[in-house]
């Protein structure tokens, strides 16, 4: 893990800097835990069922199996793809769209306990949606 060294007074600029200079793997991981800490901090204190569904839809691929993900999927668009990558790249794949079902009920269940639409929710969670949806 990439540690960031700062002084004990830092501007959200130094920290932006910081935070700009990790890897790929270790900023999205960051950022979701960001994206947990805005929730939380939006909503201090929630039912256990919505801090559930709120777990959920922040489950995904593990820094390392994304990082794999992305290297077998740049491997796919080269052409340089063994078969056992591809059956690996496939498993992964599958996995992704398991996280994305679940994701999405999750998502439907919250808007609905909160009695607001699944984009609304995802604007005030700070979800985007995907460039390819």
């Amino acid at each position: 893990m990439t540690t960031i060294q700062i002084m004990s007074q830092v501007s959200t600029e130094q920290l932006l800097r910081g935070v700009a200079s990790l890897p790929a793997d270790e900023f999205e991981e960051f950022v979701d835990k960001v994206l947990a800490l805005r929730a939380k901090l939006k909503v201090p204190s929630i039912p256990n069922q919505e801090a559930q569904l709120l777990h959920q839809i922040n489950q995904g691929l593990s820094a390392q199996d994304q990082a794999r993900f992305s290297n077998l999927e740049q491997k796919r668009k080269d052409e340089t793809l063994t078969d056992v990558e591809h059956q690996e790249l496939l498993k992964l794949i599958e996995q992704i769209e398991q996280f994305t079902v679940s994701r999405m009920q999750a998502l439907t269940k919250l808007a609905a306990l909160r009695q607001v639409s699944v984009p609304d929710l995802m604007r005030d969670l700070g979800i985007k949606t995907p460039d390819y949806a």
